[in-house]
């Protein structure tokens, strides 16, 4: 019997791997295979073998402290995911070879990463891999997060108690007690790097974008990992956060940076590295009333809401654990968005509702929506951006665990302030079906091929109205590309995609569309060009708001203008004020302002009653 675990998560090219190694044979030796298109072994490293000596497994929540053997990581060897097979030597020279065909196995077999050193290529994405949830849901040691949890009452965060320096964590291990196989692949545990992330590591590496990589260890030490990439792609199942990751995925996406989650359950729970970051603890659990120490349930809904940096939240999905679930394939909305070039799919089409192996499961997550003219629409509930756009819905039926009463998968994306993209796949089973379902793979492929150029904030429809990037059905607007960070003006030209709307004119890095006189999204999209070469994408979708809207939208801005007449902070109306009391608020300079909207009020409510529709409220 063999086992193993490296002493840190991930580290660079050129650098000493140290493996923590207890074996009940005589010798041991490793190999080392890198996840590529395939899993290939790598060669270059010293195949000498190690004295072996048998150690005790320790408890899940301390350092096992195994022995240390140490191993040269050749300088040329690229970045990626690495796995060290250790194969036992009997005294009479026999070997014990595990399987080498996958990366899961509950022994005998260690994971780590190998990061990128060096300058970064444009267009290059980072690949996170959930470390945190690996170690999370590990059973080896008797415990995990979750059954037979471990409690610490370690200062200053209390709670279960998880250290990744023990074997398992990423191929498999100890499966936690209660945790099912997967009804749709029993070939792998699900928390393993080979259930959800190996299938799209397979993939991308087979495609022409060649990731780097990194995990949420580095990611939480290193608050610069970010800065020379422009996409960072979240997989599977991407549950735990710690306060520096999500510091670190928040500066990203304010500074224009995109982000790709093909995962959902994502963000769920709040850790706390500790141990000089080598295990983390959460409080799943509250405090009792006696109890003398104190802490808050580590619930990121409760803290920081997840959705204010993914759009959804586990809080409007749910999740269906065990044994065949309900076959749920996302519905299309806004079928000529970009994300859907390629597909065939048309409004209304459904897909990934493969029997086989359905989209939608085993954890999903959405956005609160209700519907408009057809169409679902985020609310905004809980933090999602405003102009969270959802593309695709699948809404739960019976047999789910649902975490609200409308619960829904939805697929969409948003833009941040300063042009960055949040794409949303909402499903942790996302990246099993990437290469198996030719609908899901276009859509991933539209999606990298996009992200992963720097942003250019898309600013339109143009003029603003009531200091507000909005527009009404059948109006003529405008848009323009920055590209300010992108180079000189006359060095950058735009190429243009309007989907929904008719383009009234192109001109370098402005556009002129008419808008549709029907209710409908419209997506306008530029890909910024220098030498011939895309080097930035802009994108851009909301729906026009109806005639009637428009009018009602004028009426609430002037009378909150007339309310707010000069001073915001000193309103003429309040409802905790007599007026007799602040009669003296409306002197000479205020009253033309006043009489100013009022005429714009009453043009727009006789308009609105024109149309007969603003006398039913």
């Amino acid at each position: 019997m063999i086992s193993g675990y490296p002493r840190f998560p991930s580290l660079f090219p050129g650098e000493t791997l140290v493996l923590h190694v207890s074996t009940s044979s005589p010798r041991f030796r490793v190999d080392f295979y890198r996840q590529g298109a395939t899993l290939q072994r790598m060669t270059g490293t010293n195949p000498q073998a190690k004295d072996g000596l048998a150690v005790p497994d320790g408890p899940p929540d301390v350092d096992w402290g195994w022995p240390g053997y140490h191993f040269a990581i050749p300088a040329e060897w690229p970045s990626g995911i690495y796995l060290a097979v250790l194969i036992e030597i009997a005294g009479d020279g026999s070997e014990t070879m595990p399987d080498t065909a996958t990366t899961f196995g509950t022994s005998a077999k260690a994971l780590f990463v190998l990061r990128h050193r060096g300058p970064v290529a444009a267009g290059t994405p980072l690949y996170k891999v959930s470390w945190a949830t690996f170690a999370a849901y590990n059973g080896t040691g008797y415990g995990s997060l979750y059954t037979e949890a471990v409690w610490s009452r370690e200062q200053p965060h209390p709670g279960f108690k998880v250290t990744w320096r023990r074997p398992g964590c990423g191929t498999g291990g100890t499966v936690m007690p209660g945790d099912s196989e997967d009804f749709y692949d029993t070939a792998s545990r699900r928390q393993t790097f080979e259930h959800w992330d190996a299938p799209f590591v397979r993939w991308l590496e087979a495609t022409e974008f060649a990731p780097h990589y990194c995990s949420d260890w580095d990611l939480h030490r290193d608050m610069a990992l970010l800065q020379p990439y422009s996409l960072l792609l979240s997989t599977g199942h991407d549950e735990y956060w710690s306060d520096a990751m999500r510091a670190a995925l928040d500066a990203h996406v304010a500074r224009g940076g995109n982000i790709s989650f093909f995962s959902g359950n994502i963000s769920g729970y709040r850790i706390h590295f500790t141990d000089d970051d080598t295990a983390f603890t959460c409080a799943k659990a509250v405090p009792a009333m006696k109890d003398p120490d104190r802490w808050t349930a580590d619930t990121w809904s409760e803290i920081n809401p997840e959705c204010r940096i993914t759009g959804v939240a586990s809080a409007f999905g749910g999740g269906w654990w065990d044994g065949k679930r309900q076959t749920l394939g996302y519905t299309v909305q806004h079928a000529t968005h970009w994300i859907y070039a390629g597909t065939g799919l048309v409004d209304g089409a459904v897909f990934g509702d493969d029997d086989d192996f359905p989209l939608i499961g085993y954890e999903v997550d959405g956005a609160a929506f209700r519907y408009r003219n057809g169409l679902a629409i985020a609310t905004g509930e809980m933090g999602t951006p405003r102009d969270f756009t959802i593309l695709g819905i699948a809404e739960l039926g019976d047999g789910w665990v649902a975490s609200h009463p409308r619960a829904a998968a939805t697929m969409g994306l948003y833009v941040s302030p300063q042009g960055g993209i949040v794409f949303q796949g909402a499903t942790t089973d996302w990246p099993i079906l990437a290469p198996r379902n030719t609908h899901v793979a276009t859509i991933t492929r539209n999606v990298v091929d996009r992200l992963r150029w720097p942003s250019a904030r898309l600013l339109g429809p143009l003029p603003a109205r009531a200091g507000r990037m909005l527009a009404a059905m059948g109006e003529t607007v405008s848009f323009h590309l920055d590209t300010g960070k992108l180079g000189a003006a006359d060095e950058v030209t735009c190429e243009w995609e309007v989907a929904g709307a008719h383009v009234v004119e192109a001109s370098g890095v402005s556009l002129r569309v008419q808008l549709p006189d029907t209710a409908a999204l419209v997506t306008v999209t530029g890909f910024a060009i220098k030498a011939g070469q895309r080097i930035g994408f802009g994108c851009r979708s909301f729906m026009p708001m109806t005639a009637d809207e428009a009018l009602k939208l004028d009426m609430l801005i002037n009378l909150r203008e007339m309310v707010l007449a000069g001073e915001p902070a000193n309103p003429l109306v309040n409802p905790s004020f007599d007026p007799l009391d602040r009669g003296w608020l409306i002197f000479s300079i205020r009253v033309p302002w006043i009489r100013e909207r009022a005429e714009r009020l009453q043009a727009a409510a006789a308009r609105l009653m024109r149309t007969g529709r603003g006398r039913d409220g």
